[in-house]
């Protein structure tokens, strides 16, 4: 193994390294030493995890780590990514973990860690943890030899205190509209608080994917294929679709057109009228990822003078770059947006909230309320891999680095992702067919060099 962490926290097929069973032991072993409270006899870790048929692998697994280290698990079942940071500190917790893979399909299993304060754990302590786990001498170290070992605990009343959160964000000012909605809880995480959320607020629910079965997490459905959620918001003649992803931390939508709306929209509206109208994001830049349109970096500079930065593909990017830039707002176009006023990661439901008080407060249909902007066509390719040598990686890197694509209103991005065994393109300008030409030249070109 040469490295554990990737761009957001641990993530491969099941029982593959470096989450086989007895690595995961270890990871959470190491985790517990350098996150527990040293003066607090009394450390607690918050453990989650969304509905993959694994997670009653890693579940055990993970909890008798934090327990042999000498800590209490607190166990709340499968619930989004975001309950977690506010169970830490609903509950004085040292740490978190959630276990998932996101929008990844139920081969795959991960672990996301978050500190005390409910951030994710920084490069620096993920390369700490590395550095135990890969190390047969530190790992020995740091084991509890002692007799003392935590418990561990189930809590019922989880969902309940993050659906209390989630109703304590919303704008008591805003007389919200009842609206027809359909979620689409891709068989996650969200399956079963959301659709109870929204119909506790008075709106009028149909819900699809909410029947999971350990195997059908994100499967042609949810934040990643939208097509089942845009037939069922026509069909029903709903007023607007929401889509999370298997962890609850994305949201895309659809408005009553059937047309889709994507992240990079989301922080539009945002930026439009939940932000600048107080005039508290002038000095603050909103934060974003290399991913996303130039159409949303124009309309933010040239029609609300708010500065767009980028970072890295991942939340975990995003969100420390807007720790360091004290940005309120930031996200990607993938769904993920972080509001952090209110939570630290990603929250689809808290999302979808905000976009229903947008909506209500100044009489908004969805297609015109995210008719903001003209987004640059775009083209995404996704190759797959099954192994990368030195010469591939190097290739890559020198693709990526190529100036001449991006010149003329164009630009190209070439990377490995760090979340599956694929070679993403991104290609993105003025002109479409110039886009296509260009992202077919780039594919032929990665195509070739994987068959050498």
């Amino acid at each position: 193994m040469a490295n554990i962490f990737g761009t957001d926290g641990i993530r491969c097929l099941v029982n593959q390294e470096p989450l086989s069973a007895e690595t995961s032991l270890k990871i959470a072993k190491a985790v517990a030493y350098l996150l527990k409270s040293k003066k607090n006899s009394n450390s607690r870790v918050i453990i989650c995890k969304d509905t993959r048929l694994s997670g009653y692998l890693y579940e055990p697994l993970i909890t008798a780590g934090f327990i042999s280290m000498g800590m209490d698990a607190i166990l709340v079942g499968p619930l989004p990514t975001p309950a977690v940071p506010l169970l830490i500190r609903n509950l004085r917790a040292d740490l978190g973990v959630m276990i998932t893979a996101s929008h990844n399909t139920y081969e795959y299993n991960g672990l996301k860690f978050f500190d005390s304060k409910g951030f994710k754990l920084s490069t620096t302590l993920e390369k700490k943890v590395e550095d135990i786990v890969l190390n047969n001498y530190k790992y020995s170290k740091i084991i509890n030899l002692t007799q003392f070992s935590g418990k561990a605990i189930r809590l019922e009343d989880a969902p309940g205190r993050y659906s209390e959160f989630l109703k304590s964000t919303l704008d008591k000012t805003i007389k919200v509209k009842k609206l027809k909605i359909v979620l689409d809880c891709a068989n996650g995480a969200t399956y079963n608080i959301a659709p109870s959320l929204f119909w506790e607020l008075g709106h009028e629910v149909t819900t699809i994917n909410n029947n999971p079965n350990g195997k059908n997490i994100n499967k042609n459905c949810g934040a990643l294929d939208v097509s089942e959620l845009k037939k069922k918001v026509i069909q029903t003649r709903s007023d607007i679709g929401f889509a999370f992803d298997g962890d609850g931390d994305r949201l895309i939508a659809v408005d009553e057109k059937g047309k889709t709306i994507d992240g990079d929209k989301i922080i539009a509206l945002f930026s439009k009228y939940l932000i600048s109208k107080k005039n508290k994001i002038s000095k603050y830049p909103v934060i974003s990822t290399i991913m996303s349109n130039m159409g949303l970096q124009k309309y933010l500079k040239d029609i609300l003078k708010i500065n767009l930065k980028r970072t890295s593909v991942g939340d975990i990017n995003v969100i420390n770059e807007m720790k360091k830039n004290k940005s309120i707002l930031g996200g990607e176009q993938s769904g993920h947006i972080i509001l952090s006023g209110y939570s630290n990661s990603g929250d689809g439901i808290l999302s979808a909230l905000k976009i229903i008080e947008v909506l209500s407060k100044f009489n908004l249909k969805p297609s015109k309320a995210f008719n903001i902007y003209k987004s640059y066509p775009q083209k995404k390719i996704d190759i797959p891999f099954l192994k990368l040598s030195k010469k591939n990686h190097k290739f890559i890197k020198s693709l990526s680095n190529d100036k001449s694509l991006n010149k003329n209103n164009m630009r190209a991005l070439i990377r490995i992702s760090g979340t599956e065994p694929l070679i993403r393109i991104l290609v993105e300008g003025s002109d479409y067919s110039k886009v296509e030409e260009c992202s077919k030249n780039i594919e032929n070109k990665v195509r070739l060099n994987l068959e050498k």
